[in-house]
């Protein structure tokens, strides 16, 4: 079977809403209603879709939405015109009015050459209604009679508080097949349930909110073509008789009548999806705040047809069919994606979009990742090991660049996702903080005679702690968001620490202890554990790898590994610095390091430990007092809670300080 084709109607002006409702954006991305139906579609399997416009929109069309999702999806345009009439009819002096839903499908018959779905521009249809659709027109051809499919809504789900709004209601037989759908053109919501009025409102008839309805997300067999031209002339007929400039032909009124003469049938299938539109201004609101929502719990991404765009331009082997957020990372936007082959077997990949307002120079990034990478899977090779699962693997873009650059000027990367493992945020168990404090020693370790001088300073800076702490002061005396003042407590624990911010930076200009190649974020959620063994396989997130300190690597992993809590609790008497832990990652990091850390370097670890978590805690204040611009957030205040835990921890470790130096010397 040919694979199902996407038609959008999108030719009408909107007159109740006041502007061409199409192009207007409901978030604050810039995202129009018919980009989140684009997206879930391509989900769903569709590879090309055609927009039905009017001629003189075709540039608005292009410049808004063509442009970005020829990217990843086959676009065409057809022209829905007045003039498009068979001979012997003419357009009614005055009409300005669109012939209708189904005069709009026919201005596509010569596009179409296959199976097709529709739907409209302006309407919100939900992923699994796509999903739907396109399954059933990928398994069902027509046999003695048509074999259609329309996606079901309850009517409930359809309505505005802010007007009338067309619909067709739906008679279902017991076997799913639909009856016949009457077109009303005039529905009110009242409360959980509606009515429709035929008289200009002289007179209502309830309906009951779970009425089934349709909402134009039909799937047709080629044939409609034919079957929409052949009803065309006989609706002018008496349509210019009676209602010559705003008579319209829908598709429904063509469904019923091939239902009648019993030759299609029309398979309904059921959602519960939740249709938003925008079918008055004041519907905007809402719409908006459903898309926000959405947003936030990451069932969408920020940049729609980015992600789809990038996906598309990667090496990646299949069919794209799903993706998930993956991680919790900061920083990044990152996904797991799936792909399918011809012989049905799936494969996973990371996709990710790379920020671009904390690494300034992407391309010199991927740069460093491509280099220590290979040069890894070099070592990893030659110690036996398995280069495919104990680093990390970039995929190629299609132009052979380790990253692509979409439409928006977004960059994104990708690698092979690594099968069967799992991080750890929180960690209780002090053999999998050994195995996290293993995998960063080996790390630092087979990159001990890496070239530091060919890598690239991604973020200029980054634990250069007295630099942090110019800056801090800064954006205290700014206090931008007027936030300052609400934070003196924390303010001042920063500033009574002043004198361990230069502790390293003495001590490199000393000569006592050298730069290093160091990971420079080392979480224990960075280190992939084998979810069998739970052995450390994989360093993951090199974004920072540059020269540093040894002591850095091992502080932010004991901040983070060694601590009670997660980094955002809120309640600080659970938070404090566990003994067993850090011993356990000092243990680890120590026997992998392989004896490449000198005798200063190990004794030092306890204030790399004080000083990582005081550097991180004083970045969340500071991000916090900035206004949440670099951290990203999913609660107001979360920064703040960040900051605070570290600061908890900072005056544990300093209570438990001699115990600490005590046990790296173990190790010495």
């Amino acid at each position: 079977m040919k694979k199902p084709v996407l038609v959008i109607m999108a030719a009408g002006m909107g007159s109740r809403y006041g502007g061409m409702k199409q192009i207007d954006p409901v978030d604050e991305y810039g995202h129009i209603i018919v980009d989140f139906s684009i997206y879930d579609a391509y989900l769903a399997g569709f590879e090309e879709v055609i927009f039905v416009i009017k001629r003189e929109n075709v540039e608005d069309f292009h410049n808004v939405i063509g442009n970005r999702i020829e990217k990843i999806m086959k676009v065409r345009y057809a022209f829905q015109e007045l003039e498009n009439l068979p001979e012997g009819f003419e357009v009614p002096a005055g009409r300005v009015k669109p012939w209708g839903t189904a005069h709009a499908i026919l201005s596509c018959k010569d596009m179409i050459d296959g199976p097709f779905a529709v739907i409209n521009a302006d309407d919100y249809y939900g992923r699994e209604a796509f999903k739907q659709i396109y399954d059933y027109l990928s398994v069902h051809e027509d046999n003695d009679k048509y074999q259609y499919a329309m996606v079901g809504y309850q009517l409930k789900n359809t309505l505005t508080e802010n007007g009338s709004v067309a619909r067709g209601v739906c008679d279902i037989d017991s076997n799913g097949k639909l009856v016949s759908v009457t077109e009303h053109t005039t529905i009110v919501k009242r409360g959980e349930n509606a009515a429709y009025t035929e008289d200009d409102g002289k007179s209502y008839t309830d309906l009951s909110g779970d009425t089934i309805v349709s909402m134009n997300l039909w799937g047709f067999s080629k044939g409609f073509l034919s079957e929409i031209a052949y009803g065309f002339r006989d609706f002018l007929q008496e349509g210019l008789q009676h209602n010559p400039l705003k008579c319209e032909y829908y598709l429904p009124s063509v469904v019923s009548r091939l239902l009648d003469s019993n030759k299609a049938e029309v398979k309904v299938l059921l959602t519960t999806e939740k249709w938003y539109g925008v079918t008055y201004r004041e519907d905007k609101p809402m719409v908006m705040a459903a898309v926000k929502k959405l947003e936030e719990n990451d069932f969408y991404p920020k940049q729609l047809c980015g992600k789809l765009e990038a996906a598309a331009n990667f090496c990646f082997e299949g069919v794209y069919k799903e993706e998930l957020p993956w991680g919790n990372g900061h920083i990044n936007d990152t996904y797991r994606v799936t792909f399918e082959n011809e012989q049905g077997v799936k494969k996973h990949y990371i996709l990710q979009q790379m920020n671009k307002s904390i690494f300034k120079n992407p391309v010199e990034l991927m740069e460093n990742i491509v280099g220590v990478t290979e040069f890894l899977k070099r070592k990893i090779s030659a110690n036996g090991g398995n280069p495919e699962r104990e680093t990390l693997n970039v995929i190629p873009a299609k132009d052979g660049k380790p990253y692509y650059v979409d439409s928006e000027g977004e960059y994104w990367r990708a690698y092979v996702f690594i099968e069967n493992t799992v991080s750890y945020d929180l960690i209780d168990n002090p053999e999998i903080l050994y195995e996290g404090g293993l995998a960063f020693g080996r790390f630092q370790s087979m990159l001990a005679d890496y070239p530091a001088k060919t890598l690239h300073e991604t973020i200029p800076g980054f634990h250069d702690t007295r630099e942090r702490f110019e800056t801090f002061k800064k954006a205290v005396e700014e206090d931008v968001c007027s936030r300052a003042d609400l934070v003196r407590e924390e303010i001042q624990f920063v500033l009574d620490r002043e004198e361990i911010v230069d502790c390293f930076q003495d001590l490199l200009r000393s000569g006592k202890i050298s730069f290093r190649v160091t990971h420079n974020d080392t979480k224990i959620n960075n280190v992939l554990m084998d979810k069998d063994t739970k052995k450390g396989i994989c360093v993951i997130d090199l974004d920072t790898v540059m020269p540093g300190v040894a002591m850095n690597d091992f502080g932010d992993a004991v901040r983070i590994g060694a601590s009670t809590a997660l980094e955002d609790e809120q309640n600080l008497d659970k938070v404090w610095c566990d003994l067993e832990l850090f011993e356990a990652c000092a243990k680890g990091f120590i026997e992998g390091c392989g004896g490449k850390l000198s005798q200063e370097e190990i004794k030092l670890l306890p204030m790399g430990a004080r000083l990582m978590t005081y550097e991180c805690g004083m970045r969340f204040l500071m991000d916090y007092i900035q206004g949440d611009i670099y951290f990203k957030i999913h609660r107001p205040g979360q920064n703040l809670d960040r900051a605070r835990t570290q600061f908890k921890l900072v005056s544990d470790m300093e209570h438990k300080w001699k115990v600490m130096e005590n046990i790296v010397k173990k190790y010495m």
